[in-house]
């Protein structure tokens, strides 16, 4: 029996996915992401290096909790966001494969995974924009480019480190008073405001990853009518649909019906607050279609390694695997 894995590897955590060569799926898993190993990097090799290490023994592990080896996977594909270029992509196949008897393996963008998804197609002429590296346009004959380096604030790095940092200054009545203020010890683990202040390197903090888990305290704190939270997230969404103008513009898509895909945790749960930041600030674009996909993204990864490895043949995938796995996601 051949058996397939799709791996969707975040900063916050990585989800994994087995199916049989029939298309029936074995089982799902969800681990710790790349985010808990970003402070001790020395650079991109150490980078793929600790990636591929975390990914495979996450994989050998739910692949033991149901009698199977590595030598088990025939083929492999992974997503994650910070694939923008071929170096890296390059970097974490071979990284993968040295740490496995897995030969079949791919690695993708992790927006590419998730409209792969949602949609049963690969990507050709839409874009699909993500809470931590960027923005990527998909167009005609596998044209792909990423609009990363033009976002002013990242939602799930900076909007969260940013409110973070905000919220201890007003603590000690610095800036503006936040309702933040209320969250910052049980978010850091600290005592006082001061420690927590501390964790940030008083605001010189550069790996400000970590604080992604802050923008579901920022949410909450829109929802309450917080005026300083509120702006963090308006600034996020005007910067996401410049970028997204942007691009438009160099494609000359200014006059064709573009599907959009919002991916990425930061987009989850109450993220309805900064899609709607960005939404707002797009509304004048008749051409935009907001699109969001059914599935999560790694069940788009796992019918990549389907669709490169088994002739280009997806099997039947039941719903009842679907809702077993937990593969599916409330639409708004």
């Amino acid at each position: 029996m051949k058996y397939f894995v799709g791996v969707d590897q975040g900063g916050s955590k990585t989800e994994i996915l087995i199916g049989d060569e029939n298309g029936r799926l074995i089982d799902k898993c969800t681990g710790s992401g790349y985010s808990e190993f970003l402070k001790d990097l020395k650079d991109n090799t150490d980078f793929f290096i600790k990636y591929a290490k975390q990914q495979i023994k996450q994989l050998a592990n739910l692949l033991s909790a149901n009698n199977l080896v590595l030598s088990d996977v025939y083929a492999l594909c992974a997503c994650m966001a910070v694939v923008n270029n071929d170096e890296i992509q390059t970097g974490l196949e071979n990284d993968l494969r040295s740490r496995s008897s897995v030969q079949n393996i791919s690695v993708y963008n992790d927006m590419y995974g998730a409209w792969r998804a949602g949609t049963g197609k690969r990507p050709s002429g839409v874009m699909a924009a993500g809470t931590g590296t960027g923005i990527m346009l998909f167009g005609e004959g596998g044209f792909v480019t990423d609009l990363a380096g033009r976002i002013k604030h990242q939602a799930a790095k900076e909007l969260g480190y940013r409110a973070f940092l905000h919220a201890c200054l007003s603590a000690i009545s610095i800036l503006e008073p936040t309702i933040l203020t209320e969250n910052i010890c049980e978010f850091a683990r600290t005592a006082t405001v001061e420690e927590a202040l501390k964790k940030t390197k008083n605001g010189q903090d550069i790996n400000a990853l970590p604080y992604q888990y802050f923008v579901p305290y920022v949410y909450d704190a829109v929802l309450q009518k917080d005026r300083v939270a509120e702006d963090f997230v308006n600034q996020t969404g005007r910067a996401f649909a410049e970028c997204i103008r942007g691009g438009i513009k160099d494609c000359g898509w200014e006059n064709i019906e573009i599907p959009f895909v919002l991916s990425g945790g930061s987009f989850k749960g109450k993220g309805f607050v900064l899609e709607k930041a960005v939404t707002d600030n797009l509304r004048d674009l008749a051409n935009l279609k907001l699109f969001q996909a059914e599935h999560e993204p790694v069940y788009g990864a796992l019918l990549l390694a389907y669709e490169k490895y088994n002739n280009g043949i997806i099997p039947e995938i039941t719903g009842e695997d679907k809702t077993k796995c937990k593969i599916k996601r409330e639409l708004r």
